[in-house]
C-alpha cells in the first residue's frame, strides 16, 4: 500500500519539465474558483461595529477619535458598499462557474499522468458541457458537509474527504450525475479517508512556508499537492504509473475508473472502517 511519500514522490516526478504549465492552470482555476477545496465555504458577512469600535479604543487606549474617522470616511459609504457587493457576487459567480472549472483542471492534472507531452491550458474549460452536473455536485456536497459539520467539526471534515473523489469521477465520466458521483465516491474512500488526510498533513511545512511568503508562496505550492491528490485518486482506481516517464507518450487507460467492492452505503450508515 502507497503511503504519502510515494504520491508526493509520483507528483515531483510528473511535474519535471511541466511545472510551470501546471502553476499557470492552477492560478487560472483559482482565479475562476475552480481549484476545490475539501473544506466547506462559509459565507459569512456578520459585522459588528460596535464591538470593533470596543476593541480598537481598547488597543488604542482611547488615544484615537473614531467619531472623526467616521466622519472623514462617511462620504465613502457608498463606495464601499459597492466594493463589497462586488465582492459578493464575485463570490458566488465563482462558486457556480468554478464547478465546471474544477472538472477541467481535475481532467488537465490527470493528463499529467497519461502523456509526458506538454499539458493543454485549454483542457480546464473541456467541462462545461457537464456544467449542470458540475453545479449540482459541487452544491450537494456542500450541503452535505455543511449538515455533518452542524454535528460536530470532526464529522464534517470527515465527510469532505468522504466525497473528495467525486469530482475527479465526473471529470473523467461527464455523463455521471452528482448522486452517482458521490456514491462512487464513498465506496472508493471506504478506508482510505485516513490515508488521504496523512497525504495532506504531509505538505504541512511546505503550507507553513507558503503563509510566510504572504501567500504568494501558496501559488507555487498548489500544483504539487494537487499533482499528490490526483495521484492518490488514480492509486485508488488502480491506475498510478509505476513510472510516469517509463513509456513516454504511453497514456494509462482513460475508461471509467473501476468500482470497488463494497456494497452501496446510504446517507448516514457505518460499516466497520467507517466511525461516521
Amino acid at each position: 500500500m502507497k503511503r504519502a511519500k510515494d504520491f508526493r514522490e509520483s507528483a515531483w516526478n510528473i511535474l519535471r519539465g511541466r511545472y510551470w504549465w501546471a502553476v499557470l492552470a492552477g492560478l487560472i482555476a483559482s482565479i475562476l474558483g475552480g481549484a476545490g477545496s475539501r473544506g466547506s465555504i462559509d459565507f459569512n458577512f456578520n459585522f459588528d461595529s460596535g464591538n470593533v469600535t470596543q476593541r480598537v479604543q481598547e488597543l488604542t487606549n482611547g488615544q484615537i477619535d473614531l467619531d472623526a474617522i467616521y466622519t472623514m470616511v462617511r462620504p465613502f459609504a457608498g463606495v464601499i458598499a459597492a466594493l463589497g457587493g462586488l465582492f459578493v457576487v464575485y463570490g458566488i459567480a465563482m462558486f457556480i462557474i468554478g464547478s465546471a472549472v474544477e472538472l477541467g483542471y481535475n481532467r488537465f492534472n490527470l493528463s499529467l499522468y497519461e502523456s509526458t507531452s506538454a499539458p493543454k491550458i485549454e483542457t480546464l474549460f473541456s467541462r462545461f458541457s457537464a456544467f449542470g452536473n458540475a453545479l449540482v455536485l459541487r452544491l450537494l456536497m456542500l450541503l452535505k458537509t455543511l449538515a455533518w459539520a452542524l454535528l460536530f467539526i470532526i464529522p464534517g471534515i470527515v465527510a469532505s474527504y468522504r466525497y473528495s473523489m467525486a469530482p475527479y469521477l465526473m471529470a473523467e465520466n461527464p455523463d455521471l450525475s452528482a448522486t452517482e458521483a458521490i456514491e462512487q465516491s464513498k465506496q472508493m474512500m471506504a478506508g482510505n479517508k485516513g490515508r488521504l488526510f496523512c497525504l495532506d498533513f504531509s505538505f504541512i511545512g511546505w503550507w507553513l512556508l507558503a503563509a510566510f511568503t504572504g501567500g504568494i508562496g501558496i501559488i507555487f505550492l498548489a500544483p504539487y499537492t494537487k499533482a499528490a491528490s490526483t495521484a492518490f485518486y488514480l492509486d485508488l482506481t488502480g491506475r498510478l504509473p509505476a513510472s510516469p516517464f517509463a513509456a513516454p507518450g504511453a497514456p494509462a487507460s482513460p475508461g471509467a475508473p473501476a468500482s470497488p467492492a463494497a456494497h452501496n452505503l446510504s446517507e448516514g450508515e457505518t460499516s466497520s472502517r467507517e466511525f461516521v
